[in-house]
């Protein structure tokens, strides 16, 4: 194989933003000079990235999880990864891994800049100077200069027009979004005993009002778990022991059983352990549990058929990983640990229930 050739220009119309333009094949020979280039990149100062990949006519395993991992850096310095033009011969490798659900991928860079700049990896466009949308529909909280001195809320400056304070803004005084936190409201929001800042969950006897993370928006609820919110349609988790924090995207894939298909599942398995904080060794103990779910569903429900196909979804809470499989054929009856012992040690939450449409549904949860 030969070496990669970089060509990088800065992107003016987001900051801290570069093309990188690279030719040749991501593999075990260059993967090295793949990463230091956008390492550098990175030490440079640029947090986001719009790949073109019209050049890359082949990328292994190895050079799909440098992807994998480089879209996790840039993530947690708050930028992003955006991929343009990719080659046909490596869209089939996304399309058969499922990673096209991982990475986002755009026809051209003016669609990558547009997505870099909407999302909470890159600088959000400059909100108008007068906000006519009502407030569950704001996304982010005015700067210093724009945003209306305490206790006038009941105008819209400049132009004076009257409206009633927000429920949340009633009770707390202020409702904003913590711009880069993952973390539950502030102190003295909803959903807490008063006097005390501790957070009480909800429960059906029970019930909290609980303010969405992005725009501020409330609705009672009566019990933990994910959510939607219906003003902005942001997903939030309400955690009983930590409050109301911003949900991780949910994934879900169809694979085989494919050696290839498995490599594929490992390098997503590993994506959304390092995003949920684990550990290299949780990675490794949580893989040897699935591993044996995977091997004992192609044998009891797809008699050790490797071309056939299951959905696992990922829905990845701060402190708990939880992930579903959903696999055709017999439906699988009794205790689980009969099937799965090892996994079930790893995960004593393991369950199974028959799926409405036949099959198996197998959910289990992976706890730090």
């Amino acid at each position: 194989m030969t070496d990669l050739r970089f060509d990088i220009t800065p992107i003016d119309a987001l900051a801290n933003t570069a093309r990188v333009v690279v030719e040749g094949a991501i593999d075990a020979t260059t993967v090295i000079s793949f990463e230091s280039q956008l390492k550098q990149l990175q030490e440079d100062g640029y947090t986001n990235f719009v790949l073109d990949m019209q050049g890359i006519k082949y990328v292994n395993s190895t050079g799909l999880g440098s992807l994998v991992a480089t879209a996790d850096n840039l993530e947690k310095v708050g930028g992003g990864l955006a991929l343009i033009r990719v080659h046909p011969k490596v869209k089939v490798v996304f399309d058969m891994l499922g990673l096209n659900s991982f990475f986002r991928i755009f026809t051209n860079e003016d669609e990558a800049v547009n997505f870099l700049a909407s999302s909470k990896g890159g600088e959000p466009a400059a909100a108008p100077a007068q906000q006519h949308a009502p407030p569950p529909q704001q996304q982010y909280a005015p700067p210093p200069q724009q945003r209306p001195p305490t206790g006038q809320f009941q105008q819209r400056p400049p132009t004076g027009q009257q409206r009633q304070p927000a429920p949340q803004q009633r009770q707390t005084g202020t409702v904003q979004r913590q711009t880069g936190s993952m973390q539950r409201p502030p102190t003295g929001q909803y959903g807490q005993r008063p006097g005390t800042g501790q957070w009480v969950p909800p429960s059906r006897d029970n019930p909290q009002v609980v303010a969405c993370p992005n725009c501020g928006a409330s609705f009672k609820v009566s019990q933990t778990g994910r959510y939607k919110c219906p003003s902005c349609a942001t997903a939030f988790v309400v955690d009983p022991q930590f409050g109301v924090e911003l949900a991780p995207a949910t994934s879900q894939l169809t694979l085989a059983f494919t050696p290839e298909c498995r490599e594929g599942f490992n390098l997503y398995l590993g994506a959304m352990c390092r995003r949920g904080g684990y550990s290299e060794g949780d990675y490794n103990q949580l893989k040897q549990g699935l591993d044996q779910i995977l091997q004992g569903v192609l044998q009891n429900c797809y008699q050790g058929h490797i071309y056939e196909s299951y959905a696992v979804a990922f829905l990845p809470a701060r402190r708990n990983l939880q992930i579903k499989f959903i696999v055709a054929g017999p439906t699988l009856q009794g205790d689980p640990r009969a099937y799965f012992p090892a996994a079930a040690q790893i995960m004593p939450d393991l369950a199974m229930r028959p799926h409405p449409k036949g099959g198996t549904v197998i959910v289990m949860s992976f706890r730090r």
